[in-house]
Parts: C-alpha cells; structure tokens; sequence
C-alpha cells in the first residue's frame, strides 16, 4: 500500500500508460472533498486564505477593543475614587463654611447695618453683600456712624480665623 502519490510505483506505471485506477480516482476525490478542478481547489485555498486573514484581522481588532475597554474602565474607576474624594472635600468645605458663618453672625450679632435688620441665617447672604458692597466702596463718603460701624465690623471680623 502507497502513501505517497508520486513514490507509489503503481502510480508511475498508471500514468505512464494514461490510465487512473478507479482507486486512485476515489483518493483524488476524497483529498479535494468531491472538487475535481484544480481551479476550484485554488480558489477555495485563496477563499480560506482570505477568511484566515480577515480572521487574524479581527482578532486583532478585538484584542484593540478589549484593551480600550480595560483602559476605559480603569480611567472610570479612577474618576469615581476622584470624585468620592471630592465630595468629602465639598463636605468638609460646607461645614468649614458653616462655621465660619456662624462665627461671623456671632461676632456681627450686635451690629446693625443701616436699612438691615441684626444679622441672622435668614438674612446672612444679604448682610454679607451689603457688607461686601461697603468694603469694596470705602472712597465713598460715609457718615461718620457708618465709619464707625465698618471699623466695629473690622474689630469684630479679626477674631475670626479662616
């Protein structure tokens, strides 16, 4: 028995004389899978190289993905730890801040802004932009009163520490 086509010496003579065995034909047609032109096997090869190709392709491009995925998804982790961060720095901002407003409506409690009520919760925000807008026009001509009112509120702002 011949395992080999073209060392087989029963091959050699069948092709000398012309003649294929019926054997020989039934090999051919299990090798090719029932193709019988050496034209369609050459075109499956090229069909199987492009597939093969196009394969290792996308592999390629999955294995791309999959790394942008992992990447994405740490840079995600990241932005989620800085962000935690933040917000417990935003809360101990906000209760620094509240604080301090309570010290400033403390130290301001006995001091009446003219047109102003005394300072409270209620009304800290416009307390403070009318004292904001006083500070920031000191060249202005004041009554004597409201420059002595500004040097209290100076006095009484100094025992605050930020």
């Amino acid at each position: 028995i011949c395992f080999s086509l073209s060392g087989c010496p029963l091959n050699a003579q069948a092709i000398k004389k012309g003649k294929i065995s019926e054997e020989l034909m039934t090999i051919k047609l299990k090798a090719s899978g029932g193709i019988e032109s050496d034209e369609e096997i050459r075109h499956l090869d090229e069909e199987i190289k492009e597939l093969n190709e196009s394969n290792l392709k996308i592999e390629a491009d999955m294995m791309k993905l999959q790394t942008q995925i992992t990447s994405m998804e740490s840079n995600l982790k990241t932005i989620e730890e800085e962000n935690k961060l933040i917000e417990q720095n935003n809360e101990s901002l906000l209760k620094e801040l509240a604080g301090l407003s309570q010290a400033l409506i403390s130290s301001l409690a006995d001091i009446q802004l003219p047109h102003m009520g005394p300072i409270s919760e209620q009304n800290f925000e416009a307390y403070v932009n009318t004292l904001t807008d006083m500070y920031s026009n000191l060249e202005r001509d004041y009554s004597p009163e409201c420059k002595a009112l500004l040097e209290s509120i100076k006095q009484a702002v100094k025992g605050i520490h930020v």
